[in-house]
């Protein structure tokens, strides 16, 4: 019931991008093949299967929504808009950019000079302001509480090597995985590379294509963005599929935009059957990791060999399993790959326990402990 609840969930949130689609392009058809590639494409697939991701497809069902009101209104203000921005907000933090979403949207249209984009925009910021009055309230600031793993500019030199491996995903996305294997950049020229070809792009979208494919690639900027905040992420775990599932929306109206130019025939009504076909299988083929934890973080450990998280979490299925011999020499290279995960000790100190070595599990433990006091500043 679980995983229903996730399928539900995600049947939802393509429900609320077809309406959005369709309001956008006036073209149903055109809407409904963008919203089912949505659906379907199979970098979806740890959204849903994953049950604690299923705060995707909730941020995704309320960000859509405060935006479509925000599109469908007909005063100055929409307080369902208002309403849903909150919900997402309240639902996973990212919801904080549906004001940036709003204002793209106004500022995209052909009539929209900056200021009146800011105008007709300005109400939408009301729920950021009573998201972050809460959370002072509660936390007293607005800091992550997360101190960075890295500088601003290693963050940036490593920004290239993550958004490849997320276009990669999106074009070919075989072979997936619940994180990847990502080094700090090192090499300042993909920087440049990649600044040249974003520049290019963003002359390309501005003096070409419509307001909604505009609005559509400012979207998947703005909802990728958060996730390329690096420095504040687990070190080398910097990469997740599920960073894509609210951006794709924008990636959807750009296709819903193209489909709506293009003449129906029986040919290229087959192609569309078939393209939805390979996305299933697609779907199909990435399922079996998410069958228990051990297939999970086997493909984990494989894809990400330097990730002492996944050699971890990988020990702790084994340990679970009662295969200690299998978890042991994996625990020695969480132990060498981060000596300062506090998580590598304590499941060595459960090893030994279930081996019945009681002395050498009481000095893992005491290590675990001694690094968790130390990391909240107790003795």
């Amino acid at each position: 019931m679980w995983h229903m609840a996730s399928i539900l969930a995600h049947c939802g949130a393509a429900t609320c991008v077809l309406l959005l689609l369709n309001r956008l392009t006036g073209n149903f058809r055109a809407a409904a093949l963008a919203a089912a590639l949505f659906a379907l494409h199979p970098v979806q697939t740890e959204a849903v299967a994953w049950v604690s991701a299923v705060s995707e497809s909730l941020l995704t069902i309320f960000v859509v929504l405060g935006v479509y009101f925000h599109v469908t209104r007909r005063g100055p203000i929409s307080y369902l808009s208002l309403l849903f921005a909150v919900l997402a907000m309240f639902s996973k933090e990212l919801g904080i950019i549906v004001p940036a979403l709003v204002f793209a949207y106004e500022w995209t249209r052909a009539r929209s000079s900056f200021k009146e984009a800011v105008a007709n925009s300005a109400y939408s910021t009301l729920a950021a302001v009573l998201y972050v009055g809460c959370r002072m309230n509660a936390l007293g600031h607005l800091a992550t509480g997360v101190p960075p793993n890295m500088s601003v500019w290693e963050m940036i030199l490593t920004w290239p090597q993550v958004l490849a491996m997320y276009g990669r995903h999106l074009v070919w996305p075989a072979h997936l995985s619940v994180c990847y294997d990502v080094a700090v950049g090192a090499a300042t020229w993909p920087v440049l590379l990649l600044a040249a070809v974003f520049a290019g792009l963003i002359w390309a979208v501005v003096h070409y294509c419509s307001e909604n494919v505009r609005f559509g690639a400012a979207w998947f900027v703005i909802a990728l963005a958060p996730g390329l905040s690096l420095r504040y992420l687990l070190r080398g775990d910097y990469v997740h599929d599920r960073y894509l599932y609210l951006p794709l929306v924008g990636l959807a109206l750009v296709v819903a935009v193209w489909a709506a130019k293009v003449e129906v025939t029986p040919l290229r009504a087959g192609a569309g059957a078939v393209l939805l076909l390979v996305c299933c299988w697609g779907v199909r083929a990435n399922l079996p990791i998410w069958h228990d934890d051990i297939a999970l973080f086997q493909r984990a450990a494989e894809m990400a060999p330097r990730n002492p998280y996944a050699k971890n979490n990988l020990a702790d299925a084994y340990l679970k399993a009662h295969r200690e011999a299998e978890a042991f020499p994996l625990l020695e290279e969480v132990i060498s790959l981060d000596p300062d995960y506090r998580l590598g000790y304590y499941n060595m100190g459960r090893y030994y326990q279930q081996v019945g070595n009681a002395s050498e599990a009481d000095e893992y433990f005491s290590i675990s402990d001694q690094m968790y006091y130390s990391m909240r500043g107790q003795r």
